[in-house]
């Protein structure tokens, strides 16, 4: 109020008149009252869990082996959805369906990210023409962080990164796993805002959960936030710190052990960000939503959905079911059931009601305050829908109608009377399935006619060249217990055949006999790309070794090595695996000997192609894989499509020995009736002579 009286002072001091004065009121008052409401508005949190199972959370009561006492805490404070389901039985589509608050088939978002797609014009991640929750609330003022696994584009266009899509903060990591330790540095795999980061030695849930709280710890009741937490746990792989495995040593299941060591690390963080909350005097004015992105995977990380039906990746229960809930004193009663159909798409128009914000789109979930309070009768949803690659489904209230892929075949259950889905009753009732298949063909008729992803004959058969280049966000993280640091930089030296602006560093430190770098995963080959290039520069000279690994147990299926003169140039090093009898390979080893001194050394274009001969000029490199597709957007036109030539930013095409146009990227429009023998692509300005 000494604000306010300064203010009058000022004014009649200055012999305003009575309109001036009038206006500034009207403003102080205007002010004070944003103020007030945004102090009202309430603060948003959703914690979302990944692959958790159905049964993995004390609140159910189903299990008396995971113990969840800060989950179940708040879910007993507020409202449990003992029918709660997601949009997609896998990670990817899933979250996308519940930030957008629309069926992300809508968009295209139909599978995970995935190197095959209908055409190189399609480009994983949300829409830009779908808002995030985020993007919503900030246009009201709200703060907004997300913090863990993003795995919704950002790859292959950072556009699609967390803060491309309405987050002010982010901190995590791009692609859909993740290993919980870094006893080294990780290379682009995760990010912090949009930069590349070295990632701390801690256990990863314990580390989003840091900064969970330290975002918190740095909010002000003034001004409102949304926060999406989503640690990678309880995926795989399952690893856990082991002063919590010992806590449950008296599981006799490894692989059990370790998945409830690891959601119990989950819930102490959870316990983590309430405190915080409450230090911060926040808690009864944020809203909590906990849920998971899709069912447990029992094979694979040992996780329960029993009693439903199913696992992640189907259209049982058992994959689209989760554990959810809303938690928020001021509105929601504790201790609530809520027994009808309710979807993770109900989050966005949820708290969008709660924030006094309008949604650019029109929505496919609705508010469940006025449902869960019994204001409104009726109930939120007559039916629900589902397409995940081949997969599709519909349930209503009674009955549920979808494709079993497992089985190749289309099932029908009586909801009704079969809750957990133990009797196939498509033959007995085939006006249900009439009816169903037909409300499931006009809802699919709305969603976008592309997609991507891992199943070419569900999507489309171009498949993108995944390489090696360090300018795109990768999902692999690069290892090394050798090196003292492996980081992505800035190119020390861009000259000759490497032009790129980013380069991976590998610092030498301690003396070995050998150092070695590794990868998960190896760069995806096509056919008869059995040529690695891999562009290094050094003080020293040493002998670089590239190990194909053929599978999880690390045997070498394929072995080749070159030698590097040490003149502190960039030198293309060949590796012929042409002889190698394989297609695709569990990862790579580069391995380096006879380094004698501390003198770093810089990497860069791990690379595939089938030229066998050094690369000393870019504009001598041939252009290889080149192949039409038919436009997605375009009717009239087909797509010109070949593989990049890292260090080659620009590419003339011709017809018939002439030019028809240049491109900065790897494909090109055509008419359709081109034919791919008539076309040439050439690095160089001018391919023929007149």
């Amino acid at each position: 109020m000494k604000w306010l009286r300064g203010c009058l002072k000022h004014a009649l001091k200055n012999q305003l008149n009575d309109m001036k004065i009038t206006r500034l009121l009207s403003t102080i008052v205007l002010l004070l009252w944003s103020g007030y409401l945004w102090a009202q508005t309430p603060n948003f949190i959703v914690i979302i869990a990944d692959d958790l199972g159905y049964s993995d959370v004390g609140y159910h009561g189903l299990r008396t082996d995971i113990p969840t006492p800060n989950i179940d805490a708040l879910a007993n404070k507020g409202v449990q959805f003992s029918e709660g389901y997601v949009t997609a039985p896998v990670c990817a589509p899933s979250r996308a369906g519940l930030l957008t608050g629309v069926y992300q088939q809508r968009f295209g978002f139909k599978d995970n990210p995935g190197p095959f797609r209908p055409s190189p014009e399609i480009v994983p991640g949300i829409s830009h023409d779908y808002p995030t929750i985020a993007q919503e609330l900030k246009k009201v003022g709200y703060n907004t962080a997300a913090i863990g696994k993003w795995h919704l584009g950002g790859q292959e266009d950072n556009s699609f990164i967390p803060t491309g899509k309405g987050f002010d903060y982010y901190y995590g990591f791009l692609g859909g796993a993740s290993s919980y330790y870094f006893e080294d540095h990780a290379t682009q795999f995760f990010l912090e805002n949009d930069q590349p980061i070295q990632t701390p030695n801690r256990y990863l849930t314990s580390l989003f959960g840091d900064k969970a709280v330290e975002y918190i710890l740095q909010q002000d009741k003034a001004k409102p936030f949304f926060m999406y937490w989503a640690p990678n746990a309880v995926h795989s792989p399952l690893q856990a710190p082991e002063e919590v495995l010992e806590k449950f040593k008296h599981i006799k299941d490894p692989k059990r052990q370790k998945l409830v060591a690891m959601q119990y690390v989950m819930d102490q963080n959870i316990g983590r960000i309430v405190d915080a909350l409450e230090t911060k005097g926040l808690m009864d004015n944020t809203m909590i939503v906990f849920i998971s992105d899709n069912g447990g995977k029992p094979h694979e990380n040992a996780s329960y959905n029993l009693p439903l039906n199913g696992a992640k990746g189907s259209l049982f229960d058992g994959g689209i079911r989760v554990p959810y809930f809303m938690y928020y004193p001021k509105m929601i009663k504790e201790g609530q059931k809520y027994d009808e159909m309710v979807s993770s798409l109900d989050i966005m128009p949820t708290f969008l009601s709660l924030a006094n914000a309008n949604a650019t789109q029109e929505l496919s979930g609705v508010n469940l305050l006025p449902y869960i309070s019994k204001e409104i009768s009726e109930k939120p949803h007559d039916k629900l829908y589902w397409k995940n690659a081949n997969k599709w489904g519909v349930r209503d209230q009674d009955w549920k109608l979808f494709y079993d892929q497992d089985s190749d075949k289309v099932r029908l259950f009586h909801l009704a009377k079969d809750a957990y889905e133990k009797e196939d009753v498509y033959d007995q009732y085939p006006e249900q399935v009439e009816r169903l298949l037909k409300a499931y063909q006009e809802w699919d008729y709305q969603n976008a006619s592309f997609s991507w992803g891992w199943n070419p004959a569900a999507i489309g058969k171009y498949k993108t060249e995944n390489q090696f280049t360090f300018e795109e966000l990768i999902s692999e993280k690069l290892a090394s217990e050798e090196f003292a640091d492996v980081m992505v930089i800035e190119n020390p030296a861009k000259t000759g055949i490497n032009t790129s602006n980013k380069v991976l560093h590998l610092k030498v430190d301690q003396h070995h006999e050998k150092y070695f770098l590794s990868a998960r995963h190896s760069p995806m080959m096509k056919r008869g790309n059995k040529v690695a290039h891999i562009k290094v520069k050094s003080k020293q000279n040493f002998r670089l070794n590239l190990t194909m690994i053929d599978d999880k147990k690390g045997n070498v299926s394929a072995y080749a090595h070159k030698e590097y003169n040490g003149n502190d140039e960039w030198q293309d090093l060949v590796f012929d695996f042409t002889d190698w009898k394989g297609m695709k390979s569990k990862g790579i080893e580069l391995s380096f000997e006879g380094l004698e001194n501390n003198e770093d050394i810089y990497l860069d274009d791990i690379w595939w192609n089938v030229q066998k001969k050094e690369i000393k000029n870019n504009e001598t490199v041939r252009v290889e894989n080149i192949q039409v597709y038919k436009s997605i957007f375009q009717k009239d036109k087909q797509v010109l499509v070949w593989k990049p030539i890292p260090n080659v930013n620009a590419y003339t095409i011709y017809h018939n020995e002439e030019v028809i146009g240049t491109a900065d990227q790897h494909f090109h429009l055509l008419p359709m009736d081109y034919q791919l023998k008539d076309i040439k692509i050439s690095t160089k300005p001018k391919l023929f002579d007149n």
